[in-house]
């Protein structure tokens, strides 16, 4: 206890006056106050001369609004010098006021923060002219100032460009979401006239192909599955690609894209199928070691925009067959998938058809019943016995041995094309009911 009350009881320091901030001359202040006007229309003249105001800036700003803000950025100078503090938000906002309005509109922020570098250079070129006349300011105390001047020109750039970033921010949202109901009207064949859409497309710069399209569903597959944000990661992929002013494309939900491309006859199929090759392309460059690839379905073609809708039924059919068809194929043509679909519309007579053609195949109680149907399925693909037997990796005499069972259990010559195209065709029917 002696030692606290020893401290306690000890008198303090007197603590010594900090270091004075350096100040400019009075004089030099009063001189920049007396040439103010002047000043900010010099300053408002650059400005106006060497900024190069275009389309891409909006309405540019009348030239007495511009000698306002330069007035108000002589103000802040004068007082931050005056007082040799920094600048207050206060200040800051009146004078990046004329910017900020000027950026909600622009699409390039460049030549509003050009304009506030030119009018600073200016200014400072006329401090620096009246400081050299006054010999008892310092060094130190235009060393100040310019921090000042400086850090408040930085400050006001900062809230131009953040509030230039917030429109456009804004801006591409509204775009977005009004090319979103562009596009959902297309597909859903929900509008009411043809020039009507095409207005809304030019007004969204979003040119339209009056002859028609044909539709593509894109899926990304990951290993087996589909990837749960596929859609989106291949609408990336679809901005990276050299396509058709025309071509249209959507993620019309997180795993989905869908493309339409620009035809005037069903021959147009074949831009669509060479769209998901480059897809493809990239999905396995971009993906490395986890190996994704693409599933789609290609609809028919169909003239005009009203025939958008009924292709993209088709290409949401094809993909949906293919998926169980031929699961590991890349593109799936509706016409290719036509007689499948048209059979299953009567599952009873498929199935009846079915069950007609591989009879005891069917039945759970045959044995190896599945290595069985996975042999006849290689075997009626790959035509040939030692191509089944690499594609099953099996020997090629254990691949004869289940050709002559199914033989017996079938009771029919697999080497006739109508038996075998009978039995290729029930295979199918079996994986989509």
């Amino acid at each position: 206890m002696p030692k606290l009350a020893t401290r306690s009881n000890a008198v303090p320091k007197p603590v010594g006056r900090s270091r004075e901030v350096p100040h400019l001359p009075s004089s030099l202040i009063t001189e920049l106050e007396r040439r103010r006007a002047g000043l900010a229309r010099h300053m408002a003249r650059a400005v106006v001369a060497v900024v190069r105001w275009d389309s891409s800036t909006g309405v540019p700003p009348q030239p007495s609004a511009i000698a306002k803000a330069c007035e108000a950025g002589l103000d802040l100078f004068l007082a931050t010098a005056r007082e040799a503090r920094p600048a207050t938000p206060e200040e800051l906002r009146r004078v990046a006021q004329l910017g900020i309005l000027q950026a909600r509109s622009s699409q390039s922020v460049e030549p509003i923060l050009a304009a506030y570098r030119i009018a600073a250079r200016v200014a400072w070129d006329a401090i620096l002219r009246a400081w050299r006349g006054q010999p008892e300011a310092t060094p130190e105390a235009i060393m100040v100032t310019a921090n000042y001047v400086f850090a408040a020109l930085d400050q006001v750039a900062a809230e131009v460009t953040k509030t230039y970033l917030n429109a456009r921010e804004h801006h591409m949202q509204r775009g977005t979401r009004a090319r979103a109901r562009l596009f959902h009207a297309l597909i859903s064949d929900n509008f009411d006239s043809e020039l009507e859409l095409q207005k809304q497309a030019l007004a969204l710069n979003m040119p339209i192909a009056p002859t028609g399209y044909i539709a593509t569903v894109c899926k990304l597959i990951v290993g087996n599955r589909e990837g749960a944000r596929g859609g989106e990661a291949l609408a990336e992929v679809a901005a990276s690609l050299d396509l058709p002013r025309e071509a249209i494309y959507h993620a019309t939900d997180p795993a989905t894209l869908v493309a339409l491309w620009p035809a005037e006859t069903a021959a147009g199929a074949d831009g669509a199928r060479d769209l998901v090759g480059k897809l493809q392309a990239e999905a396995v460059r971009r993906s490395g070691t986890a190996r994704a690839r693409i599933r789609a379905g290609i609809g028919g073609y169909y003239p005009g925009l009203r025939g958008i809708s009924r292709s993209y039924l088709e290409a949401q059919l094809a993909i949906e067959a293919g998926r169980k068809l031929r699961p590991d194929a890349v593109v799936h043509r509706h016409d290719e998938v036509i007689p499948y679909l048209l059979l299953t519309q009567s599952p009873l007579l498929a199935e009846r058809f079915v069950r007609h053609s591989l009879g005891r195949l069917l039945d759970p109680s045959t044995r190896n019943r599945e290595q069985l149907l996975e042999t006849l399925n290689a075997y009626l693909f790959c035509g040939s016995v030692k191509e089944a037997a690499a594609t099953l990796k099996l020997h090629r005499h254990t691949v004869l041995y289940r050709l002559d069972r199914l033989r017996e259990l079938l009771g029919a010559n697999l080497d006739v094309p109508e038996t075998r195209y009978r039995l290729q065709l029930a295979l199918d029917l079996r994986k989509l009911l």
